[in-house]
């Protein structure tokens, strides 16, 4: 185990103290990179924040074991997430981003890299699943939160059975759209 995965486990273990830490150790380094590259101190704090929400989410979702250092990992999501608000703000350029910071050869970038294609992906999903008649949403939002389908059923005042034929309706339609989608078109 890599010594700094003690501060993932600050994150997933919500440790005020280690939180604390980290963003008494880890602050100022991401805000200056943020700084130098047409952000504001704003900025920086706020993609700080949000790269330790998704170093959170990593590390809670998957079994997500430290290969690198702590900072190195941080500044790559963070890094990323800059470019990506750059990218939606078009107005502002990115004037110093030095790679050679950013060259952290390990499973890390690769694990953060599959998990913002994911997210991606069940964005787009949540997104066809609006284009669907309010019945299937509901049906489907209501079976992805719950197990007990003969109690969806009940509340919705219909038939287990009919339940079941309309869910398998309404994911074909959803799949068909999906299927449909650039994104995941196979190639």
């Amino acid at each position: 185990m890599h010594p700094e995965q003690k501060y993932i486990q600050y994150l997933l273990d919500n440790q005020h103290g280690g939180i604390q830490l980290i963003y008494k150790q880890y602050g100022r380094v991401v805000v200056n990179m943020i700084v130098k590259n047409n952000g504001t101190e704003d900025d920086g704090w706020d993609i700080l924040q949000e790269s330790l929400v998704d170093i959170y989410h990593i590390a809670k979702n998957r079994d997500f074991q430290l290969t690198t250092s702590f900072q190195s990992f941080l500044l790559l999501v963070a890094k990323r997430k800059w470019l990506n608000t750059l990218k939606k703000n078009k107005h502002r350029e990115v004037t110093n981003v030095d790679d050679t910071v950013f060259n952290v050869e390990d499973e890390g970038e690769k694990m953060y890299a599959d998990y913002l294609v994911q997210e991606e992906r069940e964005q787009v999903i949540m997104e066809l699943l609006l284009d669907l008649g309010e019945r299937c949403q509901e049906i489907i939002r209501r079976c992805m939160q719950s197990k007990h389908q003969e109690k969806i059923a009940e509340a919705l005042g219909i038939t287990y059975a009919y339940l079941r034929k309309k869910k398998s309706e309404c994911m074909a339609k959803l799949s068909e759209k999906v299927k449909e989608h650039p994104l995941f078109r196979k190639k």
